[in-house]
């Protein structure tokens, strides 16, 4: 049976801040799920599994339905997040249209806030509801067998799919995997990893991994408020490493959310990686009140060059309003230290909160110079699909109406994310955002520092169109 996992070409842009289409036209990522789905696939015998991911291997529409063509696929599978729905929803109408047999299934956390809407969608033929580890490969045993009564879909737990009579049915949910340890290794081999790139990395050979998922954190912003966390073993992680290190990878870009959340996991896989005596780098997300002195000490000896923190404001008001439950001086106290072993610091922080005074972005601006992170990346705040933020401001009756469901309902181009200050206009919430990161990375020190820390040609020339994005956005 042939599989096919596609990415497909970045043509709609509906990401409410401005610096999206820059950051995605500078550094493509591989999918880590479509990696791991594609990998639990090939336990299953007599499975042929390829993934396409149009935009690292400059493949258009026009080229993927040929391939589509050619090939003839059994399914095919999309990881569809809400951003990149319209995306999805135009190379599975080239699917349908070239290979009117081939079976498409849309996957991914839209697939999972929306499966209804996603069910009735044209073109779709399944949903994959939560993780898709276990019911893709059980969904693919059941296209296997060419079910004509369609019977066998009903016992496949998180799976949604239309009725012979048309009425969208979905699944009861399956249980979230436990132990992460049972996952096999996202299939990199199926990648050439080398048209992968990411501009903010220090080498050329670098690939992302994933230790944990989920988070006990409360952010009202965040899609992931309150999710169950799990996570691997060290001695799990350190294996995967080795075995990309002895490909000559050097550098590692660890994915998770927070990865410091268990501290004495932490402390046990920096530990195993000091002994290990591999050369390896790596970069990570973490919170502020997650890390103190020693915990950093570790990280640096292991090899962590970079952290990534989600800073959000300089106003203690807006940090209690987003529940982020961390305080002003945790943000500095961190930032010093982390500075003091030599590790970068990235700071995300975001402007126009409900509320939110002139005076506390000027906090947020005045902060960032205090605090003098390596990288800067400013967003504007905005109620994302089915967040407690979202249903909130809903229930208060600051949004009007279910937009995001509206857009799940009938997804067409041109959609446009409001935001939600109540103080300022869309286009002043841009000139503050466009003001902010054009101060700091037009900065001759941030500048200097990019230039010293470039490796390669290919590098220089994405970081070049990046400043002169960030310089001549309007």
């Amino acid at each position: 049976m042939k599989i096919f996992l596609v990415v497909p070409p970045n043509v709609h842009y509906i990401e409410p801040y401005s610096y999206v289409k820059a950051d995605k036209n500078n550094s493509i990522r591989p999918s880590l799920g479509l990696l791991y789905l594609a990998a639990a696939l090939r336990k299953r015998a007599d499975i042929n599994v390829r993934i396409i991911d149009c935009n690292a291997e400059g493949i258009g529409l026009d080229a993927l339905g040929e391939i589509i063509r050619k090939e003839s696929p059994d399914l095919v599978g999309f990881s569809v997040l809400t951003f990149n729905l319209l995306n999805c929803l135009d190379a599975a109408r080239l699917i349908r249209r070239v290979s009117s047999a081939t079976k498409i299934c849309f996957g991914g956390w839209h697939a999972t806030l929306y499966p209804y809407e996603t069910a009735r969608l044209e073109c779709v033929d399944f949903v994959v509801v939560g993780e898709g580890e276990q019911t893709f490969p059980e969904l693919v045993e059941y296209c296997r067998k060419k079910d004509p009564s369609g019977d066998g879909r009903a016992h496949i737990k998180g799976v949604g799919y239309r009725s012979l009579s048309g009425e969208v049915i979905i699944n009861p949910p399956r249980e979230i995997v436990r132990d992460l340890d049972s996952l096999p290794f996202p299939a990199y081999d199926l990648l050439d990893v080398e048209k992968y790139s990411n501009l903010l990395a220090c080498t050329e050979n670098s690939i992302s991994i994933m230790t944990s998922r989920g988070c006990p954190q409360k952010c009202i912003f965040c899609d992931l408020r309150g999710t169950p966390y799990r996570f691997r073993s060290p001695q799990n992680i350190l294996e995967e490493i080795r075995l990309w290190a002895d490909k000559g990878v050097t550098e590692f870009f660890i994915q998770d959310d927070n990865f410091t959340i268990n501290r004495r996991r932490t402390i046990e896989f920096c530990e195993l990686l000091i002994a290990s005596g591999l050369r390896i780098t790596y970069k990570i997300s973490s919170r502020v009140d997650y890390l103190d002195d020693e915990l950093l000490g570790y990280l640096k000896r292991s090899g962590c060059y970079r952290i990534y923190f989600g800073v959000e404001s300089g106003s203690q008001k807006t940090l209690d309003y987003l529940e982020k439950g961390i305080t002003v001086q945790q943000i500095r106290d961190v930032f010093k230290a982390a500075k003091k072993h030599g590790i970068d610091r990235c700071a995300y922080i975001m402007i126009g909160a409900p509320e939110e005074t002139r005076q506390d972005i000027q906090q947020t601006v005045d902060l960032v110079k205090e605090i003098r992170p390596e990288h800067l990346h400013c967003s504007i705040c905005t109620p994302m699909p089915e967040t407690h933020f979202y249903k909130r401001l809903l229930s208060q009756g600051k949004i009007k109406r279910d937009y995001w469901r509206e857009f799940a309902e009938n997804p067409v181009p041109g959609f446009k994310t409001p935001f939600c200050s109540g103080i300022f206009k869309d286009e002043e919430l841009r000139a503050f955002q466009n003001s902010i990161q054009r101060a700091f990375y037009m900065n001759a020190g941030v500048i200097f520092q990019e230039i010293m820390k470039t490796t390669s040609p290919k590098q220089f020339y994405a970081k070049t169109r990046m400043a002169l994005g960030v310089l001549f956005r309007k």
